[in-house]
């Protein structure tokens, strides 16, 4: 069984895959975990990224991570940028590339049985699932597997332990495999504090879960201004201080106030993980330097910790404080409510639209039989909580018979038009690329009479003249966004 990444990117050097993502996989991915606004996803162990490309094309924008330089090198060609491949080892790596708000969709198919720490990296996971998310565990059944590979199978024993954290879970088998769907983490109360950090009694350690009836502790510390200014911009992320009976009482999920010496401001997180070490030199060994003093050089790191902390308070251990940039306390309370604050604020209409084009790549555009008889890309106005790629979708369908913009399509040209006399409210418009247009594509297009009644195909330098300056600015932009050359965004008049 592969265990360290030089396993893994032999194991893939020398042509191992597993199997392809199958038709009842995307099913249950489509039926089961339609993408919200915003949706991300993180595919674990993603391997050469035939999931988390097809999870792309569902809506959500996907992290996909490997601890395999060559697995990820062969997901890149193949899928280009339907995913960020991020070279990874989920268990025992710097988690800093993830998406720091977390994400609505975890997975992890044939990864599980890999785990070194399964209960510790499946905490790991659930903390940073956001609310309402789902966790996907896809493995094969020992029942199901041959016995040289029960090694990479789970028996049923293994598969209801999976399950007993999680509040709501479901289960689906097919074609030899479990497909375990974790929800809504239980808390954790397992996770053991550093030694020397007394237990806390009916809190969990699972970091922000806000289901926990008890509040998180509050604890001060000082910082001058030099390092206050790091953990402000998102630099530092770990404290170091000596095992003091203050700071041996600070426990993972807790709250740290950072107040900045003397000045007074203040900036509050929450603490992630706490780990102890015999001394300075060992903490520095082992912690990444750069979230720590990501200004300083590794000697500068030690001669200011000694400087700080003589060898008395040195002797008395030392504590790494990890932490992430959640807030810790509740907010100030809005001036208003929801409903009072959109009546204060301007309306605007949206709309989304696709850009497309023959295999000559010229521009494709249909004629509107509504005013000025205008040129129009396929698309249209959002309906109520439809996002502009969906509109765009559904109305070159409407407006033309055809399926465009499968997958994830690049987001060409965001289009601000002021409002005019022609329309009194602003416009904020999306044009994505839908693509070229093969000859039979172009054949089926099927005008609604109702909005439209020509489609045609011509070059820039003719459809500059139809079009005349004004209206065609729009065009110019996007061709120009598309080839690299252009502003991704343009202001208009109507």
């Amino acid at each position: 069984m592969c265990t360290t990444r030089h396993d893994w990117d032999t194991c893939y050097a020398h042509g191992r895959r597993w199997r392809p993502l199958s038709t009842f996989e995307r099913t249950l991915f489509t039926e089961k975990f339609r993408a919200p606004v915003d949706g991300r996803a993180l595919d674990v162990g993603c391997g050469t990224g035939g999931l988390a490309a097809y999870i792309s094309t569902l809506g959500y924008r996907v992290d996909a991570v490997d601890r395999s330089d060559h697995a990820l090198a062969e997901a890149s060609v193949q899928h280009g940028a339907a995913a960020r491949w991020l070279l990874l080892d989920i268990e025992n790596g710097d988690p800093a590339p993830l998406h720091a708000e977390g994400y609505d969709l975890i997975t992890l198919r044939f990864v599980h049985p890999f785990l070194t720490n399964r209960a510790r990296t499946m905490r790991a996971l659930a903390r940073r699932l956001r609310t309402g998310g789902a966790l996907v565990v896809i493995t094969p059944r020992a029942d199901a597997t041959p016995e040289e590979q029960r090694g990479i199978a789970f028996d049923e024993e293994e598969l209801t332990r999976l399950r007993t954290d999680w509040s709501t879970t479901e289960r689906h088998d097919a074609e030899g495999l479990a497909f375990v769907i974790l929800r809504d983490p239980r808390p954790d109360r397992s996770a053991a504090p550093p030694e020397g950090v007394p237990p806390r009694i009916g809190h969990s350690d699972a970091v922000g879960d806000r289901r926990d009836p008890l509040p998180a502790r509050l604890h001060r510390f000082g910082l001058r201004k030099r390092y206050y200014d790091q953990v402000e911009s998102g630099r530092k992320t770990i404290e170091v201080r000596v095992r003091t009976p203050e700071k041996a009482a600070v426990g993972v999920g807790d709250v740290i106030v950072f107040g900045e010496e003397p000045v007074g401001r203040e900036l509050d997180v929450i603490v992630q993980r706490i780990t102890a070490y015999a001394s300075f030199e060992e903490l520095l060994d082992a912690e990444n330097p750069a979230r720590i003093d990501p200004d300083a050089t590794p000697r500068e790191r030690l001669v200011s910790l000694r400087r700080i902390y003589p060898p008395e308070k040195e002797a008395l251990g030392v504590l790494a404080f990890a932490f992430d940039h959640r807030p810790g306390r509740p907010g100030r309370p809005l001036p208003m409510t929801a409903a009072e604050c959109v009546r204060t604020v301007p309306a605007h209409t949206v709309y989304g639209c696709l850009y497309v084009r023959d295999e000559q790549d010229r521009p494709v555009q249909l004629r509107s039989v509504y005013g000025d008889r205008l040129w129009q890309f396929p698309g249209g106005n959002t309906d109520a909580g439809e996002d502009p790629l969906r509109t765009a979708r559904r109305e070159a369908y409407e407006e033309t018979g055809l399926d465009l913009a499968a997958g994830q399509p690049r987001l060409l040209l965001t289009h601000y038009l002021s409002p005019g006399p022609h329309w009194p409210l602003g416009k904020i418009g999306f044009v994505f690329d839908g693509g070229r247009l093969t000859p039979a594509q172009l054949r089926r297009v099927r005008l609604d009479p109702a909005e439209h009644d020509l489609c045609a195909v011509h070059d820039l330098t003719h459809w500059r003249q139809l079009m005349g300056p004004v209206p065609f600015a729009r065009l110019d932009a996007v061709e120009r966004a598309r080839e690299g050359q252009g502003p991704a965004y343009l202001v208009t008049d109507l």
